[in-house]
């Protein structure tokens, strides 16, 4: 019975360690993708060649998965988008651009 216990004891340690360890990953990770979602976000300038952004976002670590171009109400839009604490957590730049300039940058979060 004793030994039972101290096997059972050592499964509850693992399990508290690797919470732990993902809670402290999540941590970072979402301060992480908050900072450089701000960050890209406040230094992109209305008027400024949008066309470089994308590759821009890319070498700072955005998610090439989910950072495209694409268009809404007549304007080109690009989502560079951070993961915080996978799969939900996004951070991300709503950049807006029309004939060839950025016409906004505004931060945005989905959960």
């Amino acid at each position: 019975m004793k030994r039972l216990a101290i096997e059972f004891s050592k499964a509850i340690l693992a399990i508290v360690v690797l919470f732990a360890i993902f809670a402290g990953y999540g941590f970072f990770a979402e301060r992480s993708a908050k900072k450089k979602a701000a960050a890209i976000c406040a230094s992109i300038t209305p008027g400024q060649n949008p066309a470089p952004l994308r590759d821009q976002a890319l070498a700072d670590g955005a998610s090439d998965f989910q950072t495209r171009w694409g268009k809404a109400d007549g304007m080109d839009t690009l989502f560079i988008t951070y993961v915080g604490l996978p799969p939900f957590s996004r951070h991300m730049c709503f950049v807006r651009a029309k004939d060839g300039k950025v016409v906004s940058a505004k931060l945005a979060y989905l959960d």
